[in-house]
């Protein structure tokens, strides 16, 4: 399986195979272009040229979630969604966004809005046409990194868990899972080491308990309170935050490393600050993992 990320003016890539027991990485790579248009159209034949791929027949692509938008909505029937586009307006750019809806909380009726450009995607199928493969999921960053937490770390036998990405060393998107169910999307900021909330969706009182253990993280300590297991990546720059994680190797903190997942406490296992931060940028592309026990 050939999967590509997608991030700002840059890609990066992971080729698989798997068995029912096993899974290994074959390929991958990050690369650059001079635009997101170039990015698009040239990212896939470049892989597969460069990197000689002859038998791959699929392709997952995973685009980051700030090319999309997010909205909160409260509805007792799915069905009845988009009525409720209607009445908030979203129904108007029905035309130029693909809209989907997943629960959100323990309530029935609170559901995440994901948004994302129709252009977009159509760019993304327009780009392999000519390469005799078909496009076999379309993903969201932080959630596809969430399955690479689930399936590959285990964070499934957890009562909870957060995925915590350093967008870049002042930008955070978090997700926190209770008891097998979204609770918490949220987007901070980071202004002298204190968090500015950006977007909040979903529980109040989670949020709150995610907040404080963050700002721990921002003021130096790794001692994480009330939540099982952190599972931490970041997809630009070089937080000193995520170096201190590295060097510290706190139990309840885990990196989001696929070349580093089966056993944290070896001695061995440990990689230098550099090439983990470089590896931890591969996070995202989890989805490829998705119901693989390894």
């Amino acid at each position: 399986m050939l999967g590509i990320s997608l991030y700002k003016d840059k890609i990066f890539f992971l080729r698989t195979e798997k068995s029912k027991k096993e899974f290994s990485v074959t390929n991958y790579g990050c690369r650059s272009y001079k635009n997101f248009n170039q990015l698009i159209s040239n990212s896939a034949k470049d892989i597969v040229k460069n990197e000689k791929i002859n038998n791959e027949d699929t392709i997952s692509y995973i685009i980051d979630s700030q090319f999309c938008s997010f909205n909160e909505i409260y509805c007792e029937d799915s069905n009845s969604l988009d009525f409720h586009n209607n009445l908030s307006g979203v129904s108007n750019m029905k035309a130029y966004l693909d809209s989907y809806y997943y629960p959100i909380g323990s309530r029935d009726d609170h559901f995440l809005g994901v948004h994302i450009e129709k252009g977009l995607k159509k760019k993304i199928l327009s780009s392999v046409e000519k390469l005799n493969v078909s496009i076999r999921s379309i993903g969201v960053g932080i959630f596809s990194a969430e399955m690479l937490a689930r399936f590959v770390f285990k964070a499934h036998s957890l009562d909870n868990y957060l995925i915590l990405r350093f967008i870049t060393s002042g930008a955070l998107e978090v997700l926190y899972v209770d008891d097998g169910l979204l609770s918490v999307y949220a987007r901070y900021s980071i202004v002298n080491k204190n968090l500015k909330p950006m977007q909040v969706i979903g529980s109040r009182k989670n949020e709150d308990k995610v907040r404080l253990n963050i700002l721990k993280l921002l003021k130096g300590t790794t001692k994480i309170a009330n939540i099982d297991k952190t599972f931490v990546y970041q997809t630009s720059g070089q937080s000193p935050i995520v170096k201190n994680i590295i060097s510290k190797n706190p139990k309840n903190i885990s990196l989001l490393n696929i070349f580093n997942h089966s056993d944290h406490s070896d001695e061995k296992a440990k990689r230098k600050i550099g090439s983990t931060m470089n590896e931890i940028r591969f996070s995202e592309l989890g989805q490829l993992f998705g119901g693989l026990n390894v």
